[in-house]
């Protein structure tokens, strides 16, 4: 693995088996993102973001392939040792937020921190409060989700997410379920965070979010079909695909 590889995948395969089907999510994915990297993870409904980003985020387990997370060979791992990993070195944003309803937006960001032996009850409270800070929350800390807009549920989101440190934090359609202006709100949130050294993994299926990182792949029926730094001829030919999409929509 190199030393500047924060994940490594090699030979990536997932095959989803019901009865005599076979469905090849993926196929002999090869990808590294290095530390502090800000990459999106593109592609059509279907083509296997998520698929890929579960298998990342080792909520799924890849059908084939090796996979190397922070210097351990995550394809050996059982499903407690991959669930303390998980928790120790990778932040969630999902689209639907997922915050638990009948907890205060500070028992949302606390609980996954609770499962940390390494971490006093001082040291969460403390992790807990500068997340808050972070995201510009800490005058909601005890309202519910339901007491806040989908703006700020997602900010409570990726605080949970970037509360202790994690090495990753990956995002799956962060602004999916957000209006333009809380979109913008949150992309730039993500913005702020990579630039402060944070490594992002970011599955969406807008153009215009997957160009706010520094790097994009695009997947096409489960397979790697680009993976290049966001330049000038890279937004303008994603600029074109939207453009055709719109196009086609208006037909």
């Amino acid at each position: 693995m190199s030393h500047s590889a924060l994940i490594e995948l090699s030979g990536i395969s997932k095959v989803y088996s019901i009865e005599t089907l076979e469905t090849h999510a993926l196929r002999n994915i090869n990808l590294q993102v290095n530390k502090g990297e800000f990459v999106s993870i593109a592609g059509a409904s279907g083509c296997g973001k998520s698929t890929l980003l579960s298998i990342i985020g080792l909520l799924d387990v890849a059908s084939a392939g090796q996979y190397f997370l922070a210097g351990h060979d995550a394809s050996s791992l059982d499903r407690d040792e991959r669930a303390r990993l998980r928790n120790k070195e990778i932040g969630f944003v999902f689209q639907s937020f997922n915050l638990i309803s009948d907890l205060s937006v500070y028992e949302n960001i606390e609980l996954p921190l609770t499962y940390r032996s390494d971490l006093s009850d001082s040291a969460v409270r403390e992790i807990v409060l500068e997340s808050l800070n972070t995201v510009d929350m800490m005058s909601r800390k005890d309202h519910f989700p339901s007491q806040l807009s989908g703006g700020q549920q997602q900010r409570v989101a990726v605080a949970r997410a970037i509360g202790g440190s994690p090495s990753m934090i990956l995002a799956d359609e962060p602004c999916g379920n957000l209006d333009s202006k809380n979109a913008e709100s949150v992309m730039q949130l993500l913005e702020q965070l990579h630039a402060g050294g944070a490594t992002i993994c970011m599955v969406t299926h807008d153009p215009k979010s997957a160009l706010r990182a520094q790097r994009y792949v695009e997947l096409f029926d489960g397979q790697i079909v680009s993976d290049e730094p966001i330049a000038a001829h890279t937004k303008e030919r994603v600029l074109a695909n939207i453009i055709n999409e719109l196009a086609l929509v208006g037909a």
